[in-house]
């Protein structure tokens, strides 16, 4: 007996299966979406932060002031080892929380990384060669830029040093991109340079790349979660002074007038101009990269340094330790490195003096000098 055919179940097309690849594919395709979802607000959109700044320092007319050089005054000799007003990381020993913070939140990846001790103090001035860029002086500030070069060929590393006097500390300056504060908000350092009408600016900490840190900025408090990474902070007194990111006393430092605070580091110096035993950094920012540094001779005189990088024959970057060494050679007692690798940048009246490498990237803000 023939099986009777049911000719309406005949005509409807039969299910397939579908591919494994293909499948495969959209799962991947889903979750590359999600993440470049993720990614884009956490890393690309801007996000204007809500807290707008308590204000620590309440009138910087009342700050020290201090002489500007005269031809007759001798400057701070190279690698003076005078202690007025700086300190080391290890200096303060009592561990302390910022009002309103979180105490050690080791949240940066940084370790204790000993200095090249075979390189420490192999460095001298005869070793390098300098081409004075740029001098001059007002009322508030002297500031001389000089072009400087070490070693040939490969080895070669060339950087830029911006020596500064200034009678007012109000006149070290920071200022965000697009005069925002918040997370992923990003121009040039030229840009945020011109808009300040800046007289001398490099890239800053590059604060608005994470959520946490300490960050102060021309008298104002705007952020106050302390991680692992150590603290530069610039006092209304014209002293600049470092500190490990446990032994930071935030209260302290507020009551002292704290006008700008940077949390990068490390800090690359002991405090007394020699260089620093150890870093507290990653091995990767500790290996040869363009750099930015400020450093602290006395009140009142500070060194801003730009190093290239990453252009064999022209500059192939530098460690930590020669960093450091080149922040002694310029007689800083204490200094500090910021943001570097293609951020690191320094302009003169608007322009460009260093080749910031792969033509630099937009960063979330500057330490400038008026003009």
């Amino acid at each position: 007996m023939k099986k009777e055919i049911d000719h309406d179940q005949e005509k409807m097309p039969k299910r397939k299966r579908m591919n494994i690849i293909k499948m495969c594919l959209i799962d991947v395709g889903m979750l590359a979406a999600s993440m470049g979802i993720f990614l884009y607000f956490d890393y690309l959109k801007p996000q204007t932060y809500s807290l707008e700044g308590t204000t620590v320092v309440s009138n910087e007319k009342d700050s020290a002031t201090f002489s500007l050089p005269t031809e007759t005054t001798s400057p701070t000799p190279s690698g003076a080892t005078t202690s007025e007003g700086s300190s080391s990381a290890s200096s303060n020993k009592t561990s302390h929380s910022m009002k309103g913070g979180k105490k050690g939140m080791g949240n940066t990846g940084t370790s204790e990384i000993a200095s090249d001790s075979e390189a420490t103090g192999t460095l001298s001035t005869s070793d390098i060669t300098a081409t004075k860029l740029q001098s001059i002086t007002s009322d508030t500030t002297n500031l001389t830029i000089t072009k400087k070069e070490v070693g040939s060929g490969s080895d070669k590393i060339t950087y830029y040093v911006a020596d500064i006097y200034v009678t007012n500390v109000s006149s070290i300056k920071s200022a965000f991109a697009e005069n925002t504060y918040g997370k992923n908000i990003k121009t040039t350092v030229e840009t945020m340079a011109q808009e300040n009408n800046a007289l001398l600016a490099i890239n800053g900490d590059f604060y608005g790349n994470s959520e946490e840190g300490v960050v102060i900025r021309n008298g104002v408090l705007y952020r106050s979660n302390v991680n692992d990474a150590d603290i530069c902070v610039l006092f209304q007194d014209g002293t600049m002074k470092t500190y490990a990111g446990n032994e930071f006393d935030g209260d302290a430092v507020i009551a002292s007038g704290a006008w700008q605070a940077w949390n990068f580091g490390p800090s690359l110096l002991d405090g007394n101009g020699a260089v620093a035993s150890s870093f507290q950094t990653t091995s990767y920012l500790n290996s040869n990269n363009p750099r930015t540094a400020i450093g602290y001779v006395e009140a009142g005189h500070y060194v801003m340094v730009v190093v290239d990088g990453r252009k064999e024959g022209y500059s192939r970057g530098c460690s930590l330790t020669e960093l450091a060494q080149f922040m002694s050679l310029e007689g800083c007692k204490t200094a500090y490195n910021l943001d570097g690798g293609n951020s690191s940048a320094m302009i003169y009246n608007g322009s460009y003096i260093n080749q910031p490498s792969s033509g630099g990237r937009e960063v979330s803000d500057i330490v400038y000098v008026a003009s």
